[in-house]
């Protein structure tokens, strides 16, 4: 399988460095918020992530939570990354607040068959303590953009 970089599925429109929620339920508004997908959509797109937090939080522990859906309403992957400077409690598996957010909406049949693979590589971006210090590091959207490929390479 070729190399994949994480920032062919993720622009800086879809990027927030500052997530002003305080509730699980706000950061998930503003993740969608982010996609590049139409209000009717995104209003979609937030019932389903919600319904799949409603079983069970995506929140993998180690300050990091891998919110996803899948759809019709996308016609490929797409990621969006939001980054809270205070944590959230977010029902992480530690107990601990949740600072780094990878949403990843799919379509429900991914013919490029890459929706497992780049679940891979966002936890091979984020397991190491040093990588997660650097993401919280990071002051422009272009720096994270160079930084996910180069962590995950």
């Amino acid at each position: 399988m070729e190399s994949i970089h994480l920032s062919d599925y993720l622009d800086l429109n879809a990027i927030s460095l500052e997530l002003q929620a305080g509730t699980k339920d706000k950061v998930l508004e503003e993740l969608v918020a982010l996609l590049n997908i139409d209000p009717e959509s995104k209003n979609i797109a937030l019932e389903l992530v919600r319904s799949r937090e409603a079983l069970g939080s995506t929140g993998i522990g180690k300050e990091v939570a891998i919110p996803h859906l899948r759809s019709t309403i996308f016609s490929q992957i797409t990621l969006v990354y939001g980054r809270s400077l205070k944590g959230i409690d977010f029902g992480a598996v530690d107990g601990k607040p949740v600072r780094h957010f990878f949403l990843v909406a799919s379509p429900p049949i991914d013919p490029s068959n890459l929706y497992h693979p780049i679940l891979a590589k966002i936890v091979q971006l984020i397991r190491l303590p040093k990588n997660r210090k650097r993401l919280g590091e990071i002051d422009s959207k272009a720096e994270l953009l160079n930084l996910i490929d180069e962590l995950a390479s």
